[in-house]
């Protein structure tokens, strides 16, 4: 037998073991989301417990008939504005914030053979301000918005102030380390040739780097005013204003139609931001600029923020540097948290990543109402009335899921099923469904057509054409993603904690509550430390997962878009 015929069947044995490798490794996935479901002691019986069960009916009852009474319209309607100004403000801090601080974090492309090696000194120098700047963007990302707004609370007191200066911070930390991985993912060949000019570092960046990104940093600033709006009505909980006040207090006094209300609105601000964003993405630069710029002067305007505060508040601090060698029982019990707030994260993870899977190719128009044949086949009224349903109706659902923050989800769902880590799980995974499910639509409409239009001419259906022609191509994409997003569930997780929905937000909240300083200290070292170890695990596997033989640089430049709404 000659090598060309040997080579068939060993490719074919070739292919079935990478198939059966496959299957082994979701087979593990999904045993071990078993197992964590399991070990942090979640019971979904609970969902169909009597208690629960009435519990569920009083909400979904209060949310089908919604307050429409002129006076809690108008109050919803004022609070709206607030929390529109609170994430434009807080919004353009963070862009402000995050610029500035990747400026100083990125590793600007060397010359092959630069004419002169610069002294150590500098060489080190710059090294360790790439150092500082990049440590600087982890703290304020590690840290949730709602310990930020806490802090902020006690220094200037109650209102909107403190919603603006946490969404700057912990968002200026995202934009700032995305910033700064785009700026370094540029064509190195324009800035090299500055480089060989003699220009300045200011200058590379002027006219080097911007411009290759200019409209990825915008496009991900405008996705994170939709986040942001949806974070202003979470940070209203804790007294930082806007709708979230609202909300916590239709929760609190069970008056779910009013929370109906309120929860209609941030999803029409979310709906009418999307089709603004979509807007600004096809006009030049200095619209986003300009609205920017009048929006936060409105907003300095308008909202009552004592600045003066942050520099002379009497109030006392909340972190200490005394004493801070924890004894065992300290380690053992943050041990047992942080571990629950990991369990938890990846439960929630994988939950809404499978039911994404299935949701998003409904909501991918050329599965559903498209075609990839350059000479698509006609269907008769009912088909596409069907299928546009279907594209519409699962678009919908995924939008609902979504606009709700996770941290009004843990409210509804302690209510429903009570407080621990069962609330948490099912509030992160309902949010994520939205957010995964556009993420993964996206992802599909954005694949090659030759695949799939080959199998479409053959007469495959919807069908076959998805799981032969789409899914091959997208696969590592989605791994990425889904992974992408357990590692910001695990931020997610310690903020439902606050409402008593399990993880190491509930500590968090406790050292809070009794002013125990060093157990704050010691509790946001270790939320420090935990963000940074999964972010670098993270980013390693993603790497591993997008970067195959071969296709390092085709797969950087394909998955670009989508890496900038995986950070919503």
């Amino acid at each position: 037998m000659n090598a060309s015929e040997r080579g068939v069947p060993e490719g074919l044995a070739r292919a079935r073991r990478a198939m059966w490798q496959r299957n082994l490794v979701w087979l593990l996935i999904g045993l071990s989301g078993w197992l964590c479901l399991h070990l942090t002691g979640a019971d979904p019986g609970k969902l169909w417990d009597a208690d629960g069960v009435r519990n569920a009916a009083d909400i979904f009852s209060g949310l089908a008939h919604p307050d429409t009474s002129p006076d809690f319209l108008a109050r919803v309607l004022t609070l709206s504005i607030e929390s529109l100004l609170i994430g434009v403000l807080g919004t353009v801090m963070a862009v402000v914030l995050g610029m500035g601080v990747a400026f100083f974090a990125i590793r600007v492309p060397e010359l092959p053979e630069p004419p002169r090696t610069p002294p150590a000194w500098q060489l080190g120098s710059l090294a360790a301000l790439r150092w500082l700047a990049r440590l600087l963007l982890n703290v304020c990302r590690s840290v949730p918005e709602i310990v930020w707004a806490y802090v902020f609370v006690r220094l200037i007191g109650l209102g909107p102030g403190a919603a603006v200066l946490a969404i700057g911070l912990t968002v200026g930390g995202n934009i700032g380390k995305l910033y700064a991985e785009l700026a370094e993912a540029v064509d190195p060949r324009p800035v090299q040739a500055l480089r060989a000019t003699g220009a300045s570092r200011w200058a590379v960046f002027l006219h080097g780097v911007l411009p290759q990104v200019g409209r990825q940093w915008l496009g991900y600033a405008l996705f994170c005013l939709e986040c942001n709006i949806r974070i202003g009505t979470i940070l209203g909980v804790v007294g930082a204003g806007g709708l979230g006040s609202e909300i916590a207090l239709s929760l609190r006094y069970f008056e779910y139609n009013k929370l109906a209300t309120t929860l209609m609105a941030v999803l029409a601000f979310v709906v009418v931001l999307e089709w603004l964003s979509a807007q600004l993405r096809q006009r030049a630069l200095a619209w986003s600029v300009g609205l920017a710029t009048l929006g936060s002067a409105w907003a300095l305007h308008q909202l009552d923020i004592p600045w003066a505060d942050l520099w002379h508040s009497d109030a006392p601090p909340l972190f200490t540097l005394d004493h801070l060698a924890p004894d065992a029982v300290f380690l053992r019990t943050v041990g047992a948290q942080v571990g629950e707030t990991l369990m938890m994260a990846w439960v929630a993870t994988l939950l809404s990543a499978g039911l994404a899977f299935v949701l998003a190719p409904l909501a991918a128009t050329p599965l559903m109402t498209g075609s990839y044949l350059a000479d698509p086949p006609r269907f008769g009224w009912a088909t596409r009335l069907r299928r546009q349903a279907g594209l519409w109706g699962s678009r919908a659902f995924l939008q609902g899921t979504r606009v709700i923050p996770e941290l009004t989800l843990a409210l509804v769902f302690v209510v429903w099923v009570g407080g621990g880590p069962l609330a948490g799980i099912l509030a992160i995974a309902v949010h994520n469904i939205g957010v995964m499910g556009r993420l993964f639509a996206d992802v599909l409409e954005e694949v090659e057509p030759g695949p799939p239009a080959a199998l479409q001419a053959q007469g495959a259906g919807t069908l076959g054409t998805f799981l032969f022609g789409v899914l091959p191509q997208v696969r590592a994409r989605l791994a990425a993603f889904t992974l992408y997003r357990f590692e910001v569930n695990v931020r997610a997780t310690a903020m439902v904690g606050f409402v008593g929905a399990g993880g190491i937000g509930d500590a968090l909240n406790t050292a809070i509550s009794l002013f125990h300083l060093r157990d704050l200290t010691l509790l946001l070292l270790t939320m420090l430390a935990l963000v940074a170890v999964v972010d670098a695990l993270g980013d390693r596997l993603r790497s591993r997962i997008l970067n195959g033989p071969g296709l390092r640089e085709r797969t950087r430049q394909r998955t670009m878009p989508e890496h900038l709404r995986a950070l919503s």
